[in-house]
């Protein structure tokens, strides 16, 4: 409380009078809480008003862009941090914060104390955060003073507060800025590299063994980072499992320092982590990009790691890669590839080729798997091996794979319209597929709007598509079955999936990979694998199918082992639609295989 005269006029006096003495009320301090739920408003404005000294008014934002946008915050002398859940949101209120050029102290209120914090000062009051543990009228009151004593602004600590929730580590905005202070602050010989770590299969963990689970593996190899590199560097967590690192070498040579710093990085990760009761290896892929060029940006040194990573990812783990210029015009190419996909996807230049399955006992034709191609403007007929990779990465291939399933209903229709007899199609489906969460009803979909019956469409699936994706795949291939679409399992003997696992699944047709097929003849132990398989198939009613047929030795030996189908180059090559009718109608009018085929009399 203080004392003041005001002129007795103001108060309907005379100037005569003498000035009346009054109380003077120091003005309250205006303070601004940006939370989630009013539960916390309410805690703050009880400590609040628990507080000795001047007075408070306590004004509540919610978490919400929006609502701190229409709000004045330079209206407000103080602002208190409160629990915001979602970190995306955390940093677009500070965002807009730094919109307004808020310049007044902000205290955060936190679970636990940050890396790196100064603790004693943090309970002692002489920090910019409060622990919500030990929240108290002393407390906060000790953090407003401080706060309110502090002639910079504390927007930037906040924003260190608000780095990645899991490890403690920068998040990527926070590196991001990081990485530009010291581009900008370098200055020659100085040079700087920049590690990008990617966790390999980390999406596994999570469906395996559940999200906790990848957390916890996430935390422990922050930590092994860290400890490899003994020496401060900056560090950070820029994506769900991906971390950088940067490092700087007054003398120039930091492509040396890199060189270490991986090896010591991938020893680190060879020790299994123990996550879930369960030991668990890791591999890492690692991308590397300098500062050669002085002026280059972090942005373009983020893209420049990102590309030699992805490069690094494709040796299939525990590899890493400088980034060359060449990167860059690979990268731009397979831009470009994807580019002319979308666009070949608009105008139809996919078409179907379709390769015939013949019964081996019968040697009629019976069904035919349908096998993509790319009628180019340019470069002419494309294989899969050509586009599948590109269309995979960018996502197209879930489209791609629509148009793949739409067509081969189509020709269905188109065949049965010639005439010809009901054979079946099949068509390969991507493990992509799967995880789009519309793919059993688009499907239904596609079949009712074809009249496509029972039997006549079948799906070829990979071991590795079925085993990788889990229980979301089992799930689909149940549902698939009750629309009437037969499926099989393509390549088997060359992944892991084992045939409890096929019993438990509506799989009604193994096709034996062509690896084994083409040396049935020459190499016993294959000669073993093929027979046991098909022994087992039939064991579990299901029928199978040899790809890759090119002698009559091959299939003589599958006939004589009681093989169903065979595929490969010894009956046809893939034709397209057109050359399959004329197979087809070449089978009808002779009612057996041509007098070539005739091997198995």
């Amino acid at each position: 409380m203080g004392r003041v005269a005001f002129p007795p006029e103001e108060y309907g006096g005379t100037a005569d009078n003498e000035y009346l003495d009054c109380e003077f009320v120091e003005p309250a301090l205006r303070i601004l809480l940006i939370a989630e739920h009013d539960v916390e408003f309410r805690l703050i404005e009880r400590l609040l008003n628990s507080m000795e000294g001047p007075s408070h008014h306590l004004h509540w934002c919610q978490a919400d862009v929006t609502a701190l946008a229409a709000m004045r915050g330079a209206d407000y002398e103080l602002i208190l941090w409160g629990k915001i859940s979602d970190s995306r949101i955390s940093q677009a209120l500070l965002a807009e914060l730094k919109r307004q050029q808020i310049t007044v102290p902000v205290i955060a209120i936190v679970d636990h104390v940050p890396a790196n914090a100064d603790r004693d000062a943090i309970r002692q009051g002489n920090a910019d955060i409060v622990l919500r543990p030990a929240l108290s009228p002393d407390t906060l009151q000790k953090a407003i003073a401080f706060a309110c004593a502090r002639s910079a602004p504390s927007i930037l600590h906040l924003e260190t507060l608000h780095a990645d929730p899991l490890t403690g580590l920068s998040n990527r905005q926070q590196f991001r800025a990081q990485l530009a202070r010291m581009l900008a602050d370098a200055r020659v010989p100085e040079s700087v590299g920049l590690l990008l770590v990617d966790v390999d299969q980390f999406k596994k963990v999570n469906a395996s063994y559940g999200q906790g689970a990848g957390d916890a593996l996430i935390q422990l190899i922050a930590a092994r980072i860290r400890d490899a590199l003994l020496s401060p560097r900056c560090m950070a967590r820029v994506g769900g499992n991906e971390f950088a690192i940067v490092l700087r070498n007054a003398q120039g040579d930091v492509e040396n320092d890199c060189r270490r710093s991986i090896d010591d990085i991938l020893q680190a990760m060879l020790k299994p982590f123990a996550v879930a009761q369960h030991a668990i290896r890791m591999s890492f892929s690692i991308g590397v990009a300098l500062n050669k060029e002085r002026t280059i940006t972090a942005d373009a040194l983020l893209a420049n790691a990102d590309t030699a990573m992805r490069i690094a990812k494709a040796d299939n783990g525990n590899h890493f890669q400088f980034y060359t210029r060449d990167m860059t015009d690979a990268q731009q190419k397979l831009l470009k590839l994807e580019a002319e996909i979308r666009r070949s996807i608009r105008n139809e230049e996919f078409e179907l080729y379709y390769q015939p399955r013949i019964d081996i006992k019968t040697q009629q034709i019976v069904g035919a798997e349908g096998l993509l191609r790319w009628n180019h403007p340019t470069r002419g007929l494309l294989s899969p091996a050509q586009f599948i990779a590109v269309a995979e990465d960018c996502g197209l291939i879930v489209p791609l794979g629509y148009w793949v399933i739409h067509q081969a209903c189509k020709d269905l229709n188109r065949l049965s319209e010639l005439g010809q007899p009901e054979v079946q199609l099949a068509v390969n489906v991507s493990f992509k597929q799967f995880q789009d969460r519309n793919f059993v009803q688009t499907v239904a979909n596609i079949l009712g709007n074809q009249g496509i019956t029972e039997g006549r469409l079948e799906f070829e699936l990979t071991e590795t598509t079925m085993m990788s994706e889990g229980q979301a795949v089992d799930q689909s291939l149940r549902r698939l079955s009750e629309l009437g679409i037969d499926i099989s399992l393509d390549d088997f003997g060359t992944g892991y999936s084992s045939f409890a696992h096929i019993q438990r699944l509506p799989i009604s047709v193994l096709k034996i990979d062509r690896s084994f097929v083409g040396s049935v003849t020459s190499n016993e132990d294959d000669a073993v694998i093929v027979r046991a398989i098909i022994n087992l198939a039939h064991s579990l009613n299901m029928e199978v199918i040899a790809e890759g047929a090119e002698t009559a030795e091959q299939i003589a030996f599958l006939y004589q082992n009681n093989c169903d189908q065979v595929q490969g180059y010894y009956f046809s090559k893939p034709v397209n639609f057109r050359g399959l009718t004329t197979l087809l109608n070449v089978d009808t009018a002779q009612g057996d295989a041509p007098a070539s085929r005739r091997i198995l009399n």
